[in-house]
């Protein structure tokens, strides 16, 4: 029967962020070492608080697992001479296995006969490896940043002041920098701070209890969340539930104690937004509304303190918010008594990039290519999507946001309300930053379109125009985002602009600031926005091959990527599309290497088959052409699955690569002009064959 092994890391207060990170994922990590040293355990339990991290392996066996392995080497010809002696190979693996050369032995198998030898482990008991793992498991727990203290050679979230390590009632012996683990924990810093004496592992969460300190997150937030109903139903108004700011709450306390304060009411002519702000994200408090949605004057915080009287503790928490909304009521007010349009020029004076330039030459460029943008789709609302650029950044030369920089986009929207624009234009400029995420909302107007597909394509060919390409592992730009941004909203929004032309337009936008040639910049643009386009359909199931395939026929406007695609996989469902992508992608690929004309002359046929493939070619091109250019892409399969019967026989009858150079030529010719007028709608190349669509 196996014991529960607890150690808990003691330090200085871990940032609130950190706690649940490095409990999850510090967890998994030493689950994972644990198995690799062969321990068998049931499970691994997390706790924490901001003065602890504490793993519990529950029943952890006292032995690990025995282990016995075939390490095989080099074939017995390699490794042993004709007279049976070992090589140098022989005695080069013995080598680097740590082995003497004479335990090696020859082993047969289906491949013939190997020097190799039996590598065996005996079951160690837990107090002689466990140490040893948890000693390189704490300096690998993963923290956004990590620190060093005094003059030791450790790193850790915080300094360290105390390890325990109990297999049952046994202390297992570690260090970590000047600290060496024991049985001992401490309570609650200011209610209990007296030292704990830990008999065994299974006394550890009740001990800490009366210390008051709660080690499960769970608990400390189930007490959060009935304090603040306790609280809603006494003041008679509902409480605005927000998860989230519960567990950052959760993880800043140990012994969590609901208070409520109040607000001055006249501060309510605040928006909303700001209110909020002020006390989730400042402060993080609990906000309450009445039946009606309103904001109710007042707020629910945690403590981390019993106190003898809460109102000190509540007066004080009112006179920091009070501070707070006081500098939001000057700076509302006066941000105010100017319109939101005419601070856009103060933007002259705000640097969006070193090498981009300014917010103003931002929102000029963004002007542009927003009307750019509303030619495609809505040519009435092109003077409004203009006005919506130069307002959408106006907002970051307000107090307010200077204040609360989360709010960009709020207030701009509220401000351009306030100081009379249009409904649609003082909405853009919230609309403008959409999707911020891959599930958020998209812009739900065509001047929030607009002006968020140009403030984006500004980024994403600014930033390569500049050199800043993001990489494999980072992206500190968000064009990745930004590039899926652009395309859910031209495909949201029904709008048919070619991609490389709106490419064309930033890149013009941005002539000036490109440090690498236009056509390089653009090549690469247009290559990153099709990666993205890919990975998107494929994480909605679409097979990778077909959205290659459509890909390579042209990036041309995201309506008709989507009417190719859905034809060409409704298609691969036909029993005609398999033979027809296999000639095709035959015929591609004998044509590859050759640039010559395509005029096709019929004197140079010396088979039936190439006649009638010739014939009905040009028929067939023509009618696919048709179809292609109205968006009947189904209508244009069914018309190339017409002429594979065509192609399969001029494949079976005729010679392509004959000795005569000008018969060959005509051959080639002939195949390349046929392939490249159905390429213009799929590359038949890019798809699996045999039904098997290639993976993403």
């Amino acid at each position: 029967m196996g014991r529960d092994y607890l150690l808990e890391i003691g330090c200085e207060e871990i940032p609130a962020g950190f706690v649940g990170p490095a409990l999850w994922f510090g967890g998994q990590q030493f689950e994972g070492m644990l198995k690799k040293s062969r321990l068998a355990f049931r499970k691994v339990d997390i706790y924490g608080t901001p003065r602890r991290l504490t793993y519990v392996i529950r029943d952890l066996e006292d032995r690990q697992a025995a282990t016995k392995e075939t390490v095989m080497g080099p074939p017995k010809s390699v490794g042993l001479d004709a007279a049976g002696k070992p090589t140098k190979a022989g005695l080069g693996f013995a080598r680097s296995q740590g082995i003497d050369v004479s335990a090696l032995t020859v082993f047969s198998t289906d491949r013939g006969d190997y020097l190799g030898f039996v590598r065996e482990e005996a079951a160690r008991p837990v107090q002689e490896i466990l140490p040893k793992i948890v000693s390189d498991f704490l300096p690998a727990i993963p923290f956004k940043k990590s620190m060093r203290w005094a003059d030791l050679d450790v790193r850790f979230a915080r300094p360290v002041h105390w390890i325990v390590s109990l297999y049952g009632d046994e202390v297992l012996p570690l260090s970590f920098g000047n600290v060496t683990s024991g049985r001992v924990t401490f309570g609650h810093r200011f209610l209990a701070p007296a030292a704990i004496e830990l008999p065994s592992t299974g006394a550890y969460s009740g001990m800490l209890a009366e210390a008051r300190v709660l080690v499960d997150l769970e608990d400390r937030k189930g007490r959060i969340r009935a304090g603040i109903r306790e609280a809603s139903k006494r003041i008679g108004m509902k409480w605005v539930e927000d998860e989230p700011l519960v567990e950052t709450v959760a993880n800043l306390v140990e012994y969590p104690v609901v208070m409520v304060g109040r607000f001055e009411e006249k501060y309510l002519s605040l928006p909303r937004e700001v209110l909020v702000t002020s006390m989730r994200n400042n402060q993080k408090y609990f906000v309450f509304e009445d039946a009606k949605g309103d904001l109710f004057p007042g707020f629910a915080f945690v403590s981390n303190m019993i106190v003898p009287d809460e109102s000190v503790v509540v007066a004080g928490n009112e006179r920091v918010l009070r501070a707070r909304l006081s500098d939001a009521e000057f700076y509302y007010w006066d941000d105010l008594k100017k319109p939101l349009f005419d601070r856009s020029e103060a933007l002259k004076k705000v640097l969006f990039q070193a090498d981009m330039g300014t917010y103003w030459e931002k929102v000029e460029r963004m002007a542009d290519i927003a009307e750019f943008v509303a030619s495609f789709g809505f040519p009435g609302k092109a003077k409004d999507c203009r006005r919506a650029a130069f307002l959408s950044k106006a907002d970051l030369t307000t107090g307010v946001i200077k204040e609360f920089p989360e709010l960009q986009g709020v207030m701009g929207r509220h401000y351009a309300s306030k100081t009379g624009e249009a409904a649609e234009v003082a909405q853009s400029v919230f609309e403008h930053y959409l999707p911020k995420g891959q599930s958020d909302d998209l812009p739900s107007t065509d001047v929030g379109s607009a002006t968020a597909i140009a403030d984006k394509i500004d980024m994403v060919c600014g930033c390569f125009g500049v050199g800043l390409v993001p990489t494999g592992t980072a992206d500190p730009y968000g064009l990745r985002r930004h590039t899926l941004g652009i395309l859910s909203i031209l495909e949201s929004r029904r709008l048919r602009i070619p991609i490389e032309g709106l490419v064309d337009r930033s890149l013009a936008t941005l002539a000036s600031k490109l440090t690498s040639p236009a056509d390089e910049v653009r090549k690469k643009v247009l290559e990153f926005i099709a990666a993205r386009y890919l990975n998107l359909r494929v994480s909605q199931g679409t097979a990778a091959d077909l959205v290659e395939a459509v890909l390579a026929a042209g990036l041309t406007d995201v309506m008709d990527l989507r009417a190719k695609l859905d034809a060409l996989v409704a298609f691969r469902a036909d029993a005609a599309f398999e033979p027809l992508a296999e000639v095709f992608k035959r015929a591609i690929n004998i044509t590859k290497t050759y640039d010559g004309p395509l005029t096709v002359s019929g004197k140079l046929f010396e088979h039936d088959e190439e006649r009638a493939l010739h014939a009905a070619a040009g028929v067939v091109s023509s009618r696919v052409e048709a179809a292609a250019r109205d968006g009947r892409y189904a209508e244009a399969f069914r018309e190339m699955a017409g002429l594979q019967p065509l192609v399969a026989a001029f494949f079976e009858k005729v010679l392509v690569m004959a000795k005569d150079e000008k018969v060959r030529n005509n051959r080639l010719a002939l195949l390349k002009g046929l392939s490249a007028a159905f390429a213009s709608v799929a590359d038949f190349s890019k798809v699996a064959s045999s039904g098997q669509p290639k993976q993403g």
